[in-house]
């Protein structure tokens, strides 16, 4: 058995894993009623806020922190999820 040396992450492998610990994929109704899907990175010092006030209902995600990317439906098509797979690390 050979024993392969720990591969060795990029600095935009590192970054991108450390953002996807504050980005969150919300499913829900827009102002309008409409099915949409959002992700959101939330501010470091407003993850705790973020999770127990999302859990209550509705809420203004922008009061959060930035909406990355966002459209209609009930779930983000599979080029979004690859995105922002490649792009921030996050995976559901």
């Amino acid at each position: 058995m050979i024993n392969k040396p720990p591969e060795k992450k990029s600095f935009t492998d590192v970054v991108n894993s450390s953002r996807a610990e504050n980005i969150y994929l919300v499913r829900g109704n827009d102002s309008t009623g409409r099915a949409a899907w959002y992700y959101l990175q939330v501010e470091k010092l407003k993850k705790k806020l973020f999770e127990t006030n999302a859990k209550k209902g509705q809420i203004q995600l922008t009061d959060y922190g930035k909406i990355i990317i966002s459209g209609y439906g009930e779930y983000p098509p599979p080029d979004i999820k690859k995105r922002m797979k490649d792009e921030y690390g996050f995976e559901e």
